[in-house]
């Protein structure tokens, strides 16, 4: 497991521009919504002394996702003063070094050629960069995810059974960090299936690696253990009786066809032309290779690790990005491999296709990276953190040191969980007050702005905040708007970023 010593300028290369993939339009780019709001105020009652065993809930509203992601962030909430970019820097650095993992992965099943070319597919992806903008938990299991891979490629390839073992942390590891990631455990019985007589088990080996699986999802079973298992006599409901998006349902065959496109999209070739004939192309190959027992292990390492990280799109009919945390890094091991054995062959074809792989990522990145991660990922696009400092740099200007009262048309729905962290944090801190909440806020959602619903007690300075609109229905705009009206007149709009302040003047 180490780096060939003469490879090693080339190795912190490719890293640096990993690195400054993922950091272009640093912290210009750092996306700041519900969900990151949320975390910082948990992050919050952590460091104030408040320890939580229980991460967020999933889309189903009956599982949770982990909860280590809050103490991973905790320090650097905790040492930039509540800044959220901090944060971010460390997730866009922590995914760029996920090319070293990635090397150690390919190394034994391809060779240093292959291992090297991965980590630079690897380094320019769009895909992972979009992962490196997300202020979330899943931007952390491309990371465990990659552990649970490594420790498979040691076990099957070098037979190594601390492998085994590594795997199983990683798998645990992945369903903390990203619940919906329980698809891994269909993927490890399935290599275990495959591989499980190129090593001999000991009764002290499978206790020792289900110690290490039950370690990283521990918090599961305490919470569970604490409320008497309330999740737990749930599922036998969820199952059979749940129906669309929050249930089992099947995928159809144009969507998981979907979504393999979208991987060749944001990863190899963004050109739907040709997706399709670089797909077949893989796909003969796959299939060429598996006939002639060529590569055999490897190809079926890569198969499962491809297909089984879709196995969540057979079950949902939600499209989310981060369903798929790292199963498109096995696509570009798939490719890192072709073009080891092209390398080998023609290093001038070899340089050219990887140039235009690098071209395709890059016209990505810089199109759509300035707004953050996708509408996939978050789906209030480009409600970034320098927009809503602007914002707020706006209002207390407009305010000119008087109280004054903040409404927002936020998503989720009358929820200020968002601003009410933004104007603790960077409001009172730059202008030593708060505002007065003057609207609807859903109860039971985290902020401590005070919340005053009646208008004629609302001081005669307020001001409006109209978020992008983006999974808000039509008819609750409007229905916000005209309620607006009702109690003040707009005498100034004005729009920063994709979000709209106005100045209001109380009828």
């Amino acid at each position: 497991m180490v780096f060939p010593k003469v490879k090693i300028l080339s190795v912190l290369l490719i890293f640096l521009l990993a690195v400054i993939l993922r950091f272009l339009y640093y912290p210009q780019n750092t996306y700041f919504g519900f969900d990151q709001a949320r975390d910082a105020f948990a992050v919050r009652e952590i460091l104030n002394g408040n320890l939580k065993i229980v991460g967020p809930p999933t889309a189903t509203g009956i599982f949770h996702h982990g909860v280590l992601y809050y103490y991973i962030f905790a320090p650097f909430y905790l040492f930039s003063g509540g800044d959220p970019v901090a944060v971010s820097l460390f997730l866009r650095a922590l995914n760029a070094a996920g090319i070293f993992l990635l090397f150690l992965i390919v190394n034994p099943m391809f060779g240093a050629v292959a291992a090297y070319l991965a980590m630079f597919l690897f380094a320019v992806s769009f895909e992972q960069t979009q992962f490196s903008l997300f202020l979330n938990h899943p931007s952390l299991a491309v990371i465990s995810v990659l552990i649970f891979y490594l420790g498979l490629s040691y076990w099957i390839f070098k037979k190594r059974m601390w492998g085994f073992f590594v795997s199983l942390f990683g798998l645990g590891l992945s369903i903390q960090f990203e619940f919906v990631e329980t698809q891994l455990v269909a993927v490890f019985a399935l290599f275990f299936l495959f591989f499980r007589k190129s090593t001999k088990f000991r009764v002290t080996d499978v206790l020792t690696g289900l110690l290490v699986f039950l370690v990283p999802i521990s918090s599961f079973i305490i919470s569970e253990i604490r409320h008497d298992f309330i999740i737990a006599k749930q599922i036998p409901d969820l199952i059979f009786n749940s129906s669309g998006g929050s249930g089992f349902v099947t995928s159809s065959l144009p969507k998981f066809l979907f979504f393999i496109n979208r991987h060749f999209h944001d990863n190899l070739v963004a050109n739907d032309f040709v997706i399709p004939f670089v797909a077949i192309l893989f796909l003969i190959i796959a299939i060429k290779l598996l006939m002639g027992r060529i590569y055999i292990k490897q190809t079926i390492f890569l198969s499962l690790w491809f297909f089984g990280g879709l196995l969540a799109y057979f079950f949902t009919d939600n499209d989310a990005y981060f369903y798929n945390t790292g199963t498109s890094i096995g696509l570009l091991v798939f490719a890192s491999f072709l073009l080891s054995k092209l390398f080998s062959k023609s290093k001038l074809l070899t340089a050219c296709i990887l140039f235009l792989i690098f071209a395709s990522n890059l016209s990505l990145i810089t199109k759509y990276n300035p707004f953050g991660p996708n509408e996939k990922i978050n789906p209030q696009k480009g409600l970034l953190l320098k927009d809503e400092e602007r914002v707020i740099d706006f209002i207390y200007q407009r305010a000119g040191g008087s109280d004054f009262a903040i409404n927002a048309l936020t998503m989720p729905y009358n929820v200020n969980t968002t601003w009410s962290y933004l104007f603790e944090w960077y409001g009172k801190g730059r202008y030593g007050y708060v505002p007065i909440w003057g609207g609807d806020g859903a109860a039971g959602f985290p902020g401590s702005l005070q919340v005053e619903n009646a208008r004629s007690k609302l001081p005669s300075k307020r001001f409006l905040i109209v978020e992008p609109l983006e999974g808000i229905p039509s008819y609750l705009v409007d229905g916000f708007i005209k309620n607006e009206e009702i109690y003040a007149t707009a005498i100034e709009k004005k729009r920063i970023g994709t979000m709209q302040v106005w100045v209001q003047e109380a009828k």
